[in-house]
């Protein structure tokens, strides 16, 4: 079976709650992220809107509105680290990355790399359904540098959405190994992403993210 080449699909902006991350992007960017909607089997919400062609970003919030789910809710909502980080401001917390075959993205995979993905479950919101990759605790692995994979059933949504203006240029990945990141990012399908320039690597002993925009000539960070 072929490993497929990875696409960029989507940045994850955590927020401590729904309005303040809507709050955060028009005081970024300078424009109005649209509410998308609800994931009842997470107990989330989000807005989302396109930053690039097939690419968009997204701010997710715990719902109060909905019940708990039974496990942990994704991207590390649940912890107190995470909710320590988001009193001040909403956090960069992880991205994901595109396949049109998760089995064969994933087949061949080192043991430890699978175990960081997680299992692959199935997903909804409102009408659209995919595929997507969870670490079982919620935490994105290695701060967030090892990203989600996803498989979308039919056209990826961000084709539809909004576009009020913001280019994503790169996606930082801080990791204190970035040999060994490397060789995670290639083995899964990365490597177009890597040579493109689309993912860049930096030797940090805090693991993490960072993301560079562009829009009207002014760069911007998150």
């Amino acid at each position: 079976m072929t490993k497929p080449t990875l696409a960029f699909d989507h940045l994850v902006i955590a927020s401590a709650d729904l309005a303040a991350g809507i709050a955060y992007i028009r005081n970024t960017f300078g424009v109005e992220i649209p509410r998308g909607g609800q994931h009842h089997f997470m107990g989330t919400h989000n807005a989302v809107m396109a930053v690039g062609d097939g690419i968009y970003l997204e701010v997710v919030a715990i719902d109060p509105s909905l019940p708990a789910p039974p496990g942990p809710r994704w991207f590390g909502l649940d912890t107190t680290a995470l909710k320590d980080r988001m009193k001040d401001d909403p956090v960069l917390v992880h991205y994901v990355l595109r396949t049109n075959n998760m089995a064969a993205t994933l087949e061949g995979i080192d043991a430890g790399l699978l175990d960081g993905l997680g299992p692959v479950m199935a997903a909804s919101r409102g009408d659209l359904c995919w595929q997507i990759s969870l670490n079982s605790d919620g935490i994105p692995p290695e701060g967030g540098s090892i990203p989600s994979l996803i498989e979308w059933q039919g056209t990826p949504p961000q084709y539809g959405m909004a576009f009020p203006g913001p280019v994503f240029e790169r996606l930082i990945c801080h990791h204190p190994d970035v040999d060994r990141l490397e060789h995670w990012l290639q083995a899964l399908g990365a490597g177009d992403l890597l040579r493109d320039g689309v993912i860049e690597l930096s030797s940090s002993q805090r693991k993490g993210l960072s993301a560079e925009f562009s829009s009207d000539g002014k760069m911007f960070q998150v």
